[in-house]
């Protein structure tokens, strides 16, 4: 490396994060100076923040030369990152705009909200390049320090106060939990690099090492908290009924979908060679969380705390594309998180259309006579219920499918079965919003004000790119397995 400053050169791979990150600090600070910016100025400054970061990223992908390992091996740069990373930062920009009328509404700083969302999009992008266990605890942290001071963003609302603390106290522990495995597998293969780990596990007599079992064990149930596993699921109900909806959307789709890729990165790239041990854990826990999530899914009245254990529901499919390591699950479990954060984000824009002062919109009696008031709403949220349902011409379904599939190429075939059987159990609990949207007369038949023309994009390009997911699938299949990372 030439020039004055040799070190920069190997720090250009991580152009998107350095800009996110300086620019959410700098948003920070003018955020607490006097009365702050504007919530307009705040939500631009945001934006323009990802877009700066988008930009930085396209220079960076066009640079790119495949599997460029920086920082003593602390970073890697490939098509699984650079996809992971893209995602992120839809998902942060997506976060930004659902969230200006929140806050504008609100009564509380904007400089500080849309600040925390670019640090925690700093966190999702630095897990998307971690190859090292430490440098990948490090960016998790970042990622969610940040997520509980949004969940607690309501400070004046005992619900919000409630979820942040409930996410706080548990997600410290799974952190604890998280960071001892990551000692213990330090401890018994003596390195945190990834691809080093996969040689040293694969060596003759690692893999009857208690201590290496262990450890990944606890690396295991430590990742499964972030995604919302059973026996791992206790905060999410709490955590997505009280945080600010548009901070529950960022939670369910983007903060969920890193910590699969993060998942995927250490146990496929990662120990590869014990994945005879560790499949059978996550089949159980995958079987169980489909199960679990779904029942409990069926007696919710609340229409938040319904998502939540649909989102639970949702972990228990993912896990199977992790459990198939073949061609097929290696890219279908990057198709159907694709297809989950647009539908995701959709579901939750339409809440917050409904939303007023802070809390509303959240029990099935809000949604009576919705296509009569709102008929645009209705139609896209239909499309968001088929596509978590996974009834076609969704993304939802050609998602589904996959995994499935895969699953079943695998010798998870019971798994499958399971699968199919929950999400013909889930059409019970999606479809009672539509009985209610289309089929009961609502007590206030005011027109639902669509005002907020940057929320109703969002929920028009969620809806439209759920279907274009289901009709037209190849091309981001394509995608996909492009970016899917190599089967072992």
């Amino acid at each position: 490396m030439n020039g004055p400053f040799p070190g920069l050169a190997e720090l250009a791979p991580l152009a998107p994060e350095i800009a996110l990150g300086l620019l959410g600090c700098l948003l920070l600070v003018v955020g607490v100076l006097g009365r702050g910016p504007s919530h307009r100025l705040a939500a631009s400054l945001a934006l323009g923040a990802v877009g700066v970061a988008a930009l930085c990223l396209a220079l960076v992908a066009g640079r790119f030369t495949g599997g460029q390992v920086v920082l003593a091996g602390s970073f890697v740069l490939d098509r699984f990152a650079l996809f992971w990373k893209a995602l992120v930062l839809l998902a942060t920009a997506f976060a930004v705009v659902v969230s200006v009328r929140f806050v504008a509404e609100g009564r509380y700083r904007p400089g500080e909200y849309y600040a925390l969302l670019l640090l925690a999009g700093t966190g999702m992008l630095l897990m998307a390049s971690g190859h090292n266990l430490l440098v990948l605890w490090i960016s998790l942290e970042l990622m969610a320090l940040s997520s509980y001071v949004l969940a607690g963003y309501f400070r004046e609302e005992r619900r919000s106060q409630e979820a942040a603390l409930k996410y706080f106290v548990l997600g410290a522990v799974s952190s604890g939990i998280l960071l001892y495995g990551i000692s213990l597998v330090y401890g018994s293969l003596g390195t945190l690099r990834l691809d080093e780990m996969a040689a040293a596990a694969a060596a003759p007599g690692a893999a009857a090492s208690r201590l290496l079992a262990i450890g990944w064990i606890l690396l295991l149930s430590g990742l499964l908290f972030k995604v919302a596993a059973v026996p791992f699921h206790v905060w999410t109900p709490d955590v997505y009924t009280g945080a600010p909806t548009p901070v529950t959307a960022f939670l369910a789709a983007g903060s969920k979908a890193i910590s699969f890729a993060l998942l995927a990165r250490i146990f496929v790239q990662g120990l590869p060679a014990l994945a005879g041990e560790w499949q059978l854990l996550l089949a159980v826990v995958s079987a169980v969380t489909m199960v679990w999530g779904n029942l409990a899914a069926l007696t919710q009245r609340n229409v938040k705390r319904m998502l939540a254990y649909s989102s639970i529901a949702h972990a228990g499919y993912i896990l199977l594309g992790l459990l198939a390591i073949n061609r097929v699950g290696s890219w279908a479990l990057l198709f159907y998180l694709l297809s989950y954060l647009f539908v995701t984000f959709g579901v939750f824009a339409v809440v917050i259309v409904l939303e007023r002062r802070e809390y509303a919109g959240e029990t099935y009696e809000d949604y009576a006579g919705l296509a009569r008031r709102a008929p645009f709403l209705a139609a896209c949220l239909l499309v968001f219920l088929l596509a978590l349902t996974g009834i076609p011409p969704t993304g939802g379904f050609v998602g589904k499918l996959y995994l499935f599939g895969a699953a079943v190429q695998a010798g998870w075939g019971w798994l499958a079965v399971v699968g199919v059987l929950m999400s013909a159990l889930s059409l019970y609990y999606y479809f009672r919003l539509v009985v209610w949207m289309y089929q009961r007369e609502a007590t206030d038949a005011t027109p639902v004000p669509l005002a907020a023309r940057s929320l109703v994009g969002v929920i028009a390009v969620c809806a439209v790119m759920t279907l274009v997911l289901g009709i037209l699938p190849g091309p981001f299949v394509a995608l996909t397995q492009a970016a899917a990372l190599p089967v072992p």
